[in-house]
């Protein structure tokens, strides 16, 4: 009877640490505990009115101007992960332009899609990179959370 209580309780420990095993490398493939879609926006500026974000969103191509409650900010650019937000990040300086790195939570929809285009994007051709970028800006308009 001690024996067999043993075995059991054996097996229920190796199982559980098994388990917690395979669950920590498997989060990130299944995107377990991840119930935020967030990517990294490039902001530009802060405004309390319409028309000073749209005058400066107008000196940026593919630029947004998105209202969130209190403020207008000018977004122009967007990224998930961490290689290219170097990217644009290094981009950006190169330009001239000061950014701001925002946290923000998207769609489902446009986090899928933005995950899906940054690991088929080339990322030595900036030209192609910088188009990309603007492209999913214009679709960034309307997923903001």
């Amino acid at each position: 009877m001690k024996k067999t209580f043993i075995t059991i309780m054996v097996a229920f420990f190796v199982g559980v640490c098994l388990s917690g095993i395979s669950i920590f490398y498997l989060k990130d493939k299944f995107m377990i505990f991840d119930e935020r879609n967030t990517v990294t926006a490039f902001q530009v500026g802060v405004f309390k009115s319409y028309e000073n974000a749209k005058k400066t969103s107008e000196n940026y191509p593919g630029s947004i101007a998105v209202f969130d409650g209190d403020y207008y900010r000018v977004y122009i650019g967007v990224a998930k992960d961490k290689d290219c937000e170097e990217l644009l990040a290094t981009y950006f300086l190169n330009q001239n332009i000061n950014v701001y790195l925002k946290e923000i939570e998207v769609t489902q929809t446009f986090f899928q899609e933005i995950n899906l285009v940054e690991k088929e994007i080339d990322k030595n051709d900036m030209e192609v990179f910088e188009l990309m970028n603007q492209e999913m800006m214009k679709k960034l308009e309307g997923e903001i959370l």
